[in-house]
């Protein structure tokens, strides 16, 4: 039998493991800290039969994943992917020549999978592009974007403090999120994924914004409305 590489046992599980509702989670996060705690430690053909076992679980609930939910997360996550042309950050954000553009998610994970689909190994402002699952509010000063998950909403207070004045654009899909200091909000407008911005939090955080994507912008202060189709294209270039 051929050996279990970590890594890929990893990526497989956690590609399928985001795309699950919470409560299949929680019951598959219950069974694995079960198994785990066996004090004899398993055969690698245990490992592997069980591997095979775990994943075909998770495939199993993945299935009762709403698809119109799917969708607007794969839209969210082309949106996240082109919006990183028009935003410019500080310099010193960077702490070296060659350190990656980090894109933090915190909380539950619908959109990792669909990110990795949207950036497929291009490069961000000229650096490698690292998706992150984080999973405590030290690590969010690091990320240059952070998506704040809607599980976080009632949260959202301490996790947008913890980012304050450090030049991360913080993007979320929680109401209230720009009133509370956030960068960009997803909203659906008229059954589609539109976002705004508060441009407030955006100055307070050094980061220079293209007018192409204020244009896309549905308007925040004035209320929800639709923009114009034709308008401009997340995909044009910035000028």
């Amino acid at each position: 039998m051929l050996p279990i590489q970590p890594n890929l046992v990893l990526h497989a599980h956690n590609a399928v493991f985001s795309r699950i509702p919470n409560a299949s989670r929680r019951n598959h996060l219950r069974l694995t800290l079960r198994l785990m705690s066996r004090r004899r430690a398993p055969t690698s053909r245990a490992r592997g039969v069980f591997f095979v076992l775990w994943l075909a679980l998770l495939a199993c609930t993945v299935r009762s994943q709403n698809p119109a939910d799917l969708r607007d997360y794969q839209k969210k996550a082309e949106f996240i992917s082109s919006l990183t042309r028009f935003v410019e950050w500080p310099d010193r954000k960077f702490a070296q020549a060659d350190s990656p553009f980090v894109i933090g998610i915190y909380g539950t994970d619908n959109i990792s999978i669909f990110l990795q689909e949207a950036i497929q190994g291009r490069q961000i402002k000229g650096r490698p592009a690292v998706i992150k699952h984080l999973l405590n509010k030290q690590e969010l000063r690091a990320c240059h974007l952070l998506f704040i998950s809607r599980s976080e909403r009632d949260r959202l207070g301490p996790i947008l403090g913890e980012v304050r004045r450090e030049n991360v654009l913080t993007v979320s899909e929680c109401d209230g999120f720009l009133a509370r200091g956030g960068v960009i909000n997803f909203v659906e407008v008229g059954g589609q994924v539109r976002f705004q911005v508060n441009m407030e939090a955006a100055g307070r955080e050094k980061l220079t914004m293209s007018s192409k994507l204020l244009q896309l912008a549905a308007p925040w202060a004035q209320g929800i409305s639709a923009v114009p189709p034709g308008v401009v294209k997340l995909s044009d270039p910035p000028n």
